[in-house]
């Protein structure tokens, strides 16, 4: 493994931790056993360091979700298999990250935004039409107004949790549940059963249990 991807490993692990404003260069030198001149001659700057780091690890996820469902020939199947897989990966950054990042280098969460908006627009809407073309949601349901629905949840998952009526419940729990009942409630008795089955053998025990 060379200086970049250790760099860049280092930071990831700290960013799940703590907002990027409270990490720095000589932290990170100090907990790889290099120099900061090493990381200045491999990045150059801080901001640099962040960019590159989360641009890399999200072309990650997105090259994961694809695997994960590719060899998935049911449409709707694999519908519901990329949304939950997204959901799953969701958690490894709480939103406070998230937060941080656009309020102190606004630039780069813009950019990734774009180009996370751009992954979903090109893999999940493709997937969205043939599963409408192949009568497993009903016809009349635009496919944009659809991804609209499913992340149009009040909560983000990775806030953890959501007080209510004097208790704590799981987030991903409840966009879990959300997710499912859009996507059960737009689709065929056709879909219906793919969704059953799917609920049974997948997401019964993650949301109830």
């Amino acid at each position: 493994m060379d200086y970049r991807e250790k760099i860049m490993e280092e930071f990831i692990r700290l960013f799940v931790q703590k907002s990027c404003k409270d990490i720095n260069v000589d932290e990170i030198a100090e907990n790889l056993g290099i120099s900061k001149r090493t990381i200045y001659e491999t990045f150059s700057s801080k901001g640099d360091i962040i960019k590159q780091t989360l641009n890399h690890y999200q072309t990650l996820a997105h090259s994961r979700t694809l695997e994960y469902c590719r060899g998935e020939v049911n449409p709707l199947k694999k519908m519901l298999k990329m949304s939950f897989f997204i959901i799953e990966n969701l958690k490894y950054i709480s939103m406070a990250r998230l937060v941080s990042l656009k309020k102190y280098y606004p630039e780069i969460a813009e950019e990734l935004i774009k180009e996370h908006s751009a992954f979903m627009k090109d893999s999940m809407l493709k997937i969205y039409y043939k599963a409408q073309d192949e009568g497993y949601i009903f016809s009349d349901i635009e496919p944009e107004f659809l991804l609209a629905l499913l992340i149009s949840g009040e909560r983000d998952p990775r806030q953890r949790t959501i007080h209510f009526m004097g208790k704590e419940h799981d987030v991903i729990k409840l966009f879990s549940a959300h997710l499912f009942t859009i996507i059960r409630g737009v689709s065929t008795l056709q879909g219906v059963e793919i969704c059953d089955a799917f609920f049974k053998e997948y997401l019964k025990d993650k949301i109830f249990s």
